[in-house]
Order: structure tokens, then sequence, then C-alpha cells
């Protein structure tokens, strides 16, 4: 019974947390618009070899020219997305040091670095 109780939370964890994640670039840019961020997608011309499909890139109090200060400030997002959740899972494990740590947070099909204002406001 344990067992099954364990399996089930797991289960509704797995579907919020994916539930979460913006379903498409658009989603995506206008979540971060929402959150108060400047926000831009550029789609690859081919997937790459990886399954990255495009990427994200959104900052706060600023243009996106002004990505560079952004970074700086701390609080600018940049995020990958993937044609499946396996290659993007595949992307997030290589982005682990020789510690399994990582700066960086999976969201569904998404690779996402940031702030941790500018993560959140990804994920919300």
């Amino acid at each position: 019974m344990k067992k099954v109780l364990g399996v089930i939370t797991l289960l509704v964890c797995a579907i919020l947390l994916v539930a979460c994640a913006p379903s498409s670039s658009d989603a995506a840019v206008k979540k971060m618009e929402k959150a108060g961020y400047s926000a831009s997608f550029t789609t690859l011309k081919e997937v790459g070899e990886d399954g990255e499909v495009g990427y994200l890139v959104a900052t706060k109090g600023q243009s996106i020219g002004g990505l560079l200060d952004g970074l700086l400030d701390g609080d600018a997002l940049s995020a990958a997305l993937y044609d499946s959740s396996s290659n993007a899972k595949k992307a997030f494990d290589a982005t682990k040091n020789a510690e399994g740590k990582t700066s960086c947070v999976l969201v569904g099909k998404w690779v996402v670095s940031g702030s941790d204002e500018a993560v959140k406001a990804f994920k919300k």
C-alpha cells in the first residue's frame, strides 16, 4: 500500500511540474512578458542534433539588446527548448559538473538558467 501511495505521489508531482512548463515558444514569451520581462524566442533554422528547437532570452527592466547588462545585474533568463522531454533531459544532464551539480533547471522540454526570480517566473 505504501508503494502504491509513493508511486501516485510521484506521478502527481511529475504531472504538476510538466503542467507548469510553457507548452510552446509563444506561451513562454507571453508568460515572461506577463511577469514584467522583455522576452524573445529564436527558432533554429534546423532542429539541432541534440534536438534543440530554439532558445528564449528574457531580461527585466531593459530591452533584449541590454542582455549583457541584465546578466550582470542578475535579472535575466535563458532557456533552450527541445523537441522532446528525453532530449531536454540529456542536455540537462550534460550541464552537470563532476560533482553532479548544475546551475540549470529542467522544466518539461526546457533547460533553463537564470536568476532565481526569473526561473521562478518561468516555472509559475
